[in-house]
């Protein structure tokens, strides 16, 4: 029997909440818009965001209709939804909870969204038979997953030095869940969705340098507080060492500009 992913606990993402909240919604925010239009709520509808973090996904579909609730583990996270839905004067019904076992009845909203944390639950398919559960017959639901890094990417290269240090983080060892579209939709499928589609969409994103790259996921990236947390100064030092080599290696002393693409699952109840 495998483990638990460190990712499944809110530990991880509690250490980056104010940082996630600040910067990391503008990196996630093109893919939400994306996944809110393939959703295409009315303005009526009642809508749900599962494994919300900040609100990235939950803060920018509220203006447009006429409820939403939103659930996360992580209960930094959602104090930080809290705190930005009141400066924007939006109303979200956040909730602390398990994206496993959802607090709400059955058919209870239109319109269902897990952009990028469902896919870290223990159990991703419960995960998503919950999302059909809650909503109403004909609501629809989208779930945001990562495709598989190229080994240039970026990313991959971080991970890859992650991996030394910390093996049992489910980055880049195999295929992640829900990152390969037929399995995606087979899984859409098998929680009872119907009209059943998975879409790529591709972002880029730019970095002034390697420095900026990593600073940016020092303070934002959950599984980079986790290392930083558990290793003593000096190994941290040296997992460091190691990443802005490989980093360099790759990007030079020039910009850091890469393209990160996402699939975005469409169901309907």
């Amino acid at each position: 029997m495998t483990s638990p992913s460190p990712l499944a606990d809110p530990a991880p993402w509690n250490l980056v909440d104010e940082w996630y909240a600040e910067r990391g919604v503008h990196m996630l925010h093109p893919y939400a818009r994306d996944a809110i239009a393939l959703a295409a709520p009315a303005a009526d509808a009642r809508v749900l965001d599962v494994a919300c973090g900040p609100g990235t996904l939950a803060l920018l579909v509220a203006p447009a209709v006429a409820q939403v609730a939103a659930l996360d583990f992580a209960a930094a996270m959602i104090d930080r939804l809290r705190e930005r839905a009141e400066r924007a004067g939006l109303v979200v019904d956040a909730r602390v909870g398990d994206g496993q076992d959802l607090p709400w009845p059955d058919a209870s909203f239109d319109a269902a969204f897990s952009m990028f944390g469902l896919i870290f639950f223990p159990d991703p398919a419960r995960g998503l038979r919950e999302l059909h559960r809650v909503l109403r017959p004909g609501g629809r639901a989208v779930v945001g997953s990562w495709s598989p890094f190229a080994e240039s990417h970026p990313l991959s290269l971080l991970f890859t030095a992650l991996r030394a240090v910390m093996p049992e983080l489910p980055l880049g060892r195999g295929p992640a869940p829900l990152s390969q579209p037929d399995e995606f939709a087979a899984a859409l499928a098998a929680a009872g969705f119907t009209g059943v589609r998975v879409e790529p969409v591709t972002h880029e994103f730019h970095f002034a340098d390697v420095a900026a790259f990593w600073t940016f996921n020092v303070r934002g990236n959950a599984p980079i507080a986790l290392i930083h947390q558990r290793l003593a100064p000096e190994q941290w030092q040296a997992f460091e060492a190691d990443v802005l080599a490989r980093l360099r290696e790759r990007f030079g002393a020039g910009p850091v500009v890469y393209g990160q693409t996402a699939l975005l699952g469409l169901g309907v109840r």
